[in-house]
């Protein structure tokens, strides 16, 4: 028979053998940094910008306008 028999014991939540796996996952090394865009793609985003068009990563405020507007007229 078990010791304690018959008696509650508290379970942790998160079993010790867990504890270790996070600590090595705290460990690793950090990613490496981005590679910058190739020159064809830096190139197409300063035209866009020229034009005034939206751009990934820019807030569009034609966008933002658009949206704040009511959705039903006179309400």
């Amino acid at each position: 028979m078990a010791p304690r028999a018959g008696n509650w014991e508290r379970v942790p939540l998160i079993p010790q053998s867990r504890h270790a796996a996070a600590t090595e996952m705290d460990a690793a090394p950090a990613a490496p940094p981005p590679v910058p865009a190739p020159p064809v793609y830096s190139t197409l985003i300063h035209e866009w910008r020229v034009h005034g068009r939206a751009l990934p990563g820019v807030p569009d405020h034609e966008w933002d306008a658009l949206v704040s507007r009511p959705v039903w007229p006179g309400g």
